[in-house]
């Protein structure tokens, strides 16, 4: 890696002719070509900022009024206001092998840092108000030291004071002129400046009357000194390693050379260029040959509007055509004060007679607001009150020129009154936002031109960064949300497989490229992010444990990021390791690998679980249906033969049914006569029993009679022997002695 060395502006040596005179004739190329555009730019500005008559007119007007109603600088601000609400950003993306996304994402971080320490946004800016307004405009990278205590170079953007006199070389034809070949960039300096600057240099011998152009670089009041920037052809030295890694071995020693050679790399020679920067007057060199270290030339055009008419091209901002309808509107604003202010005041119709005492009063009333106004009456009128005449009015000649100057201008220019904040005839939002945008895309070629320029920026800064970024050191980093990190770069590790160092955060591989956009701010994607976010989470409420940190930190509340830390506490483990792997430099490889290990081990997140469960249910449901649906066919196939078994059954027992019902009717008959017999038989048995029943009765009957007379014969007896012996008699029943 190169050295720290104090880059030393390097004195001019030796006869300096050759240079000068190449330095002059391209001069005079490029500033033939660009000479009326130069002058017409000038012509514009000035024409913005408010010198819009010129001197004839004015002494052709001997007086007369000549008003300036400059209505130019509301559209300049127009689109210069949407360039500034867009906020250019410019992003890194890896390109080779080499490079890698985490390594892309820290250039884009020391990129912004860049900018935000040279207020780049003020600069870019204010070229865009100059590429607006006439058309073109410039701003420059430079490198300078960290500080007055250190060898550590940092990276600056930087304006140019004078964007419309910096020259090109007229054969480049790439907007952003990275294929230009010389540039100048000239500055005046007062004399006083420039002896103080280079004390070695004498002022009074500055310049040749020989040249064309000497007028316009050496007067009594001011030098004029410009940077000379020239590619120069130059070889480089390649190596192709066997990865397919490419190395610029140009300025390696042998050693180092037959190193690539062992490890088998191609080496070979290839047509370079390399940037050089003198400084030049018209007749002397200051300061160069200074090598840059990059391969473009550090000077940054944002152009306008340009139309190429052959060889020719003629450049300009929103002014240059608009200059006619502002010039009428001054006219016409002119005529229409000058008629208004030549007219007289209103008077009032009176009498001598009505004045007369009150002369003093009525010679005053059109300079003092008197209550009233006393008056004599007059018998010459009728006694009427003095009237006063009708004010004078303006032309309506003048109100029409007047409105077409003002629609002549919008329409040079592309921006109506919707675009502009005015009232128009549109009523509902839609149609507003409709003329607004048609009013953007009329200057949208302004907007995409300063984009462009912010990405070529964003290039040469690119491939500053392995020249200035070459050594162990730390360097701060800014992300998009404006947060300012340290990192230390180009830290050694140890030895890699190849037996080469191996480092952190190497700024000098790879490839990169980079790529600007024109958006909105930080603050207005954070807000449209939140409301991204909390919409989405309710939609999908399940994603909702794994981002509410993120969310938490998008708030604008107080201590959203307290909030954002402790929330961040119960995330899954295995993704808080991921992002500090990140953080640590690990590759992607390395965190697939992690996260296979962690899939393996842990169980897939709720949301995948869920689908993974919907996706079984749904499964288990289709297969479930096809079981249904089988068993409902296999069931009504069994229902029919059930239902034929039944019907046959039942056929079956209908005819056993008739057959046992005809058997029962037989039985029956048979039993009935069988009951019959075994009536009559069980009839006649009774009747038999009976008939002996009734015998035995008759005997008792007549046994028990005959035993009943037998005890009245003894009965009879006995008595006949009491009454015989005087006793009473006994009656039935009673024993005797």
């Amino acid at each position: 890696m190169a050295d720290y060395d104090a880059p030393k502006k390097p004195k001019p040596k030796g006869d300096h002719k050759d240079l000068l005179a190449k330095a002059r004739k391209d001069y005079d190329r490029a500033y033939d070509r660009e000479k009326d555009n130069i002058d017409l730019a000038y012509e514009d500005l000035e024409f913005l900022a408010g010198d819009q008559w010129p001197e004839e007119q004015v002494k052709e007007r001997d007086g007369r009024p000549t008003l300036t109603v400059n209505r130019l600088p509301q559209f300049v601000h127009q689109i210069t206001g949407d360039i500034r609400q867009m906020k250019p950003s410019i992003k890194v993306v890896p390109v080779d092998s080499g490079a890698d996304e985490k390594q892309a994402e820290l250039r884009g971080g020391l990129i912004r840092y860049i900018e935000n320490r040279s207020d780049a946004s003020a600069i870019y800016f204010r070229a865009a108000d100059s590429q607006v307004a006439c058309g073109i405009g410039h701003w420059r990278v430079l490198t300078e030291y960290a500080d007055s205590s250190t060898f550590n170079q940092e990276i600056r953007i930087g304006p140019i004071e004078d964007g419309v006199s910096v020259l090109w070389d007229p054969d480049a034809v790439l907007p952003s002129k990275e294929d230009a070949k010389f540039c100048f960039v000239p500055v005046d300096m007062s004399r006083d400046a420039f002896e103080e600057a280079y004390p070695d240099a004498t002022a009074s011998e500055l310049g040749d009357a020989d040249w064309k152009h000497n007028t316009a670089w050496t007067a009594d009041d001011y030098v004029r000194v410009s940077e000379y920037w020239v590619k120069k052809p130059t070889k480089k030295i390649l190596a192709l390693g066997a990865d397919g890694s490419i190395s610029d071995i140009t300025d390696a020693d042998e050693s180092a050379i037959a190193f690539h050679k062992m490890r088998g790399a191609r080496i070979e020679e290839r047509d370079s260029t390399k940037i050089c920067r003198y400084l030049i007057t018209a007749s002397s060199v200051l300061e160069g040959p200074e090598d840059w270290p990059g391969r473009f030339i550090p000077i940054v055009p944002v152009v306008g509007e340009e139309t190429r008419i052959g060889r020719r091209l003629v450049r300009n901002g929103i002014v240059r055509h608009a200059k006619d309808p502002q010039r009428m509107v001054n006219y016409w604003e002119s005529a229409h004060t000058e008629t208004v202010a030549l007219q007289p005041k209103a008077p009032f119709m009176v009498t001598e007679t009505n004045v007369a005492k009150y002369q003093n009063i009525w010679e005053q009333a059109n300079a003092k607001n008197f209550p009233y106004l006393p008056f004599e009456p007059d018998a010459k009128n009728g006694g009427q009150a003095p009237q006063r005449v009708q004010p004078p009015v303006s032309s309506q000649g003048i109100n029409d020129g007047l409105t077409r100057a003002h629609e002549n201008m919008k329409a040079v220019i592309g921006i109506y009154d919707a675009g502009l904040g005015n009232r128009s005839n549109e009523t509902s939002g839609k149609a507003i936002m409709a003329r607004q945008r048609e009013g953007d895309v009329g200057s949208y070629l302004y907007v995409d031109n300063f984009a462009r320029a912010v990405r070529h920026t964003g290039n040469i800064i690119n491939d500053l960064i392995p020249h200035i970024y070459d050594t162990e050191r730390t360097i701060r980093i800014m992300g998009e949300d404006g947060k300012v990190d340290v990192l230390e770069v180009n830290k050694a590790q140890g030895l890699g497989p190849d037996g080469g160092t191996v480092y952190q955060q190497d700024m000098t591989i790879g490839s990169y490229d980079v790529v600007a956009t024109v958006g909105p701010s930080f603050t207005t994607r954070r807000e449209e992010a939140k409301e991204g976010m909390m919409t989405m989470l309710q939609a999908i409420p399940d994603v909702g444990p794994l981002i509410l940190d993120l969310v938490a930190k998008s708030q604008d509340w107080p201590m959203a990021d307290d909030i954002a830390k402790r929330v961040r506490a119960n995330l899954p483990p295995h993704i808080v390791k991921m992002e500090e792997m990140e953080k640590q430099g690990a590759t992607p490889e390395q965190i697939q690998e992690f996260m296979d290990k962690e899939k393996a081990n842990q169980p897939p997140p709720p949301e995948l679980m869920k689908a993974q469960m919907d996706q079984q249910a749904t499964q288990a449901k289709l297969e479930q249906d096809g079981q249904v649906q089988a068993a409902r066919l296999e069931l009504d196939t069994k229902n029919a033969e059930t239902a034929a078994e039944v019907k046959h059954a039942e056929m079956q027992q209908a005819a056993a049914m008739a057959e046992q019902n005809a058997q029962i009717e037989m039985a029956k008959l048979t039993e009935a006569s069988r009951l019959k017999e075994l009536e009559l038989a069980q009839t006649a048995q009774i009747e038999r029993e009976r008939m002996e029943i009734d015998a035995r009765v008759r005997i008792q009957i007549a046994q028990i009679n005959a035993e009943a007379k037998e005890r009245d014969a003894d009965l009879r007896a006995m008595t006949a022997k009491y009454q015989t012996d005087n006793r009473p008699a006994p009656s039935a029943g009673q024993p005797t002695s």
